[in-house]
């Protein structure tokens, strides 16, 4: 790193090898800030470790013209796209205040300008390098000297606003105070002593100061001072003194009265500038969650649009780029405080170039409306175009660091709905691939066996069928005709679990009775249970079910297919229903052995089968259907060991659903 001749290193204390390195570097509002920045960079890069730029506002700081400010503001964009981490500390002392946080953050190094005070000057109001050096325990202190950089590569002072006029009306209520205390003070005269009546016009001062500020307190003071001099020194209504003693009083009295006003000021703007902070915390927060709680770009577009305009008395419009990388105007419905003018080509010079432009900037200053980019780790998502109703309100520097604050969580929002986008599109992409996958492995497994068994049969009708006899060829052709129907059964279920996940099934809701739901589905299956006794325990009065009637027979359907599926002959199928909770609850047992698997409801998932079943023909898919048509109805299914051995499946449907 390369700074003046006159550099100093000062340690004064040996930092231990493995101590994790950190810098900080230290910036105030004057013009060597800038460079102070750039080598605090190569610092940091030459010891590779994180980097800090900080500022601390002071009382002083704040009675400095507006430019000072808006210079610390550029210096912020600025460490942000050099990789650094701004911070803005209060504090009455500069130096207590970096002491505190070099200590907090544990800090191994200090980059700040070197002294710009010399001779009388220096000795008289030392500079903050010059206290800090001193008191540095624990870290390296490096002072850079100020000599002239040339070619900046970004204009950090922002245009400045006019100067505020003088408000003539706060010298003449200091004016007017001190006139009153006077009469008050005349009052008190024939019961005080003169020590005491000086109290009344330093609370005068004081009163002053706090209300109206530095310059009205100096007044008042100075008017104090006279009135004293005049109404209660004798000789009386002049101002000549007839002891020599009062001009030490006077002198006295001046100095302790500014003394206080200048402190009462310098507390007054401290709060003043803490408030400000922390309504710009609490309006940062406001957006933040907001936004937080807001899902797509367009509407994250309006909420900080909303936000925006109500705080700033403004316009403002997000401008996105479009697949081709360029600027647009947003195609919703515009709302209140929208922007609805915004010049895209200036907005895109600022997507560009990535800074801002406009009112206020350096770049296109006549432009009558503020582009600021939005922007994180380098990357640009897009414009906030402002256009202020009071120009002068937005040029104030800390209205400025608000309005970018707010870009910038904007940016953040927009990147992170960029990368949840890109995240659920990858998280689709893969399912969508996983299902492809199990699909087409589950459905080529569980056609091949058909396929085949009809390949045979159709092959031998082929070739011998004139040789056979009529029986033979009647057992082939409903062997072809039984597997042709497996493989329908098969593909309708794929097809039927698609549309339920896809949303395209809408329910035909009807009124409808349970058991004639239930004897139609033991009309489907009634085939494959016939080697199945059936037994049905259904109580009297049962309510009416308003139900989609040609889903809930496929569901109950399905559930007696696997019972039939996977008992051995003879094996008994128990069906109950009963209220419960207002809601009707359908049992199905078996007594088999029972299901597969230590955990059945496994068995609702997609493609999944039990062990030992590759014998059976499906596809993994029934009660996943099952479960699909239940909860489209409202209700919910489950799947549990029988007590005594076999399997049960329960549902329950909302018994007091009306149709829709």
């Amino acid at each position: 790193m390369s700074t003046d001749a006159d550099r100093t290193f000062v340690e004064r204390m040996a930092l231990p090898v493995a101590r994790k390195q950190r810098v900080l570097v230290a910036v105030g509002a004057d013009p060597q800030a800038e460079r102070v920045m750039r080598a605090g960079k190569r610092m940091a890069d030459m010891l590779a470790a994180p980097w800090t730029l900080v500022f601390v506002e002071t009382p002083d700081l704040l009675r400095r013209p507006s430019d000072s400010r808006n210079r610390w503001a550029g210096l912020q964009r600025l460490a942000g796209s050099l990789g650094a981490h701004a911070v803005t500390l209060d504090g009455l002392s500069v130096v207590d205040a970096l002491l505190e946080y070099a200590r907090t953050s544990e800090a191994t190094h200090i980059v700040i300008g070197a002294p710009t005070r010399h001779g009388l000057v220096a000795w008289l109001r030392p500079s903050t390098p010059s206290r800090l050096v001193p008191r540095a325990h624990g870290f390296v202190v490096i002072t850079v000297g100020a000599e002239h950089e040339e070619g900046s590569e970004e204009q950090l002072i922002d245009a400045a606003p006019e100067p505020a006029p003088i408000q003539w009306a706060r010298y003449g209520w200091a004016l007017a105070i001190s006139a009153l205390t006077t009469a008050i003070t005349y009052a008190m005269d024939p019961f005080f002593a003169v020590p005491n009546l000086l109290m009344t016009y330093l609370l005068s001062s004081t009163l002053v100061g706090i209300r109206f500020g530095r310059g009205p307190a100096v007044l008042a003071s100075i008017a104090n001072v006279v009135s004293f001099a005049i109404f209660f020194v004798p000789p009386r209504f002049t101002l000549s003194m007839a002891d020599a003693q009062y001009l030490v009083t006077f002198i006295v009295m001046l100095i302790v009265a500014v003394t206080m006003a200048n402190l009462m000021t310098s507390v007054r703007r401290q709060i003043r500038a803490t408030g400000e902070r922390e309504r710009r915390t609490a309006l940062l927060y406001a957006m933040t969650r907001d936004l937080s709680a807001t899902r797509g770009v367009a509407n994250m577009s309006r909420v900080a649009v909303r936000h925006i305009a109500e705080i700033f008395d403004c316009q403002a419009v997000v401008l996105l780029p479009d697949a081709a990388g360029r600027l647009r105007h947003p195609n919703d419905v515009p709302i209140e405080g929208s922007f609805k003018s915004a010049d895209l080509a200036v907005a895109h010079w600022v997507f560009e170039q990535g800074r801002r432009a406009g009112l206020t900037s350096s770049d296109m200053p006549g432009t009558s409306a503020i582009y600021v980019p939005l922007a994180h780790d380098q990357q640009r998502f897009g414009v906030l175009a402002v256009l202020p109703q009071n120009r002068r309100r937005l040029q104030a520097p800390e209205q400025m660091r608000l309005l970018e604050a707010f870009a910038e969580q904007l940016g953040l929002a927009v990147e992170r709905a960029g990368l949840s986008a890109a995240a659920e599109a990858g998280r689709v992409a893969a399912e969508t691939e996983s299902l492809r996958n199990t699909l087409l492995a589950s459905i080529s497994h569980d056609l091949r066996t058909p396929l085949a068994a009809i390949a045979g049969a159709s092959s031998t009708l082929a070739e011998r069928g004139r040789d056979l006899d009529d029986d033979t060829r009647t057992s082939l052709a409903r062997s072809i005709e039984a597997k042709a129907v497996e493989m329908s059964e098969i593909v309708s279920n794929v097809l039927d679990l698609m549309r339920f996940q896809s949303g395209q099934i809408e329910l035909g809701r009807d009124a409808h009775a349970l058991d004639d739901l239930i004897g139609s589905a033991l009309g489907r299956v009634e085939e494959r249970l016939r080697s199945h006794p059936v037994r049905i325990d259904l109580p009297n009065e049962l309510p009416v079910l308003h139900v989609d009637g040609t889903l809930i027979v496929q569901a109950l359907a399905n559930i007696f297919d696997n019972a039939a599926k996977y008992t051995p002959a003879g094996a008994v199928v128990h069906i109950r229903a009963r209220l419960a909770d207002d809601r009707m609850m359908v049992e199905i047992e078996d007594e088999g052995p029972g299901f597969p698997i230590p955990d059945p409801e496994a068995l609702f998932e997609k493609f999944r089968r039990g062990q030992g079943e590759g014998a059976v023909a499906g596809a993994g898919l029934g009660l996943a259907i099952c479960r699909a048509i239940i909860e489209a109805h409202g209700g919910e299914i489950r799947a549990a060991g029988r007590l005594g051995g076999g399997a049960r499946v329960e549902f329950f449907l909302p018994a007091t659903v009306g149709a829709s």
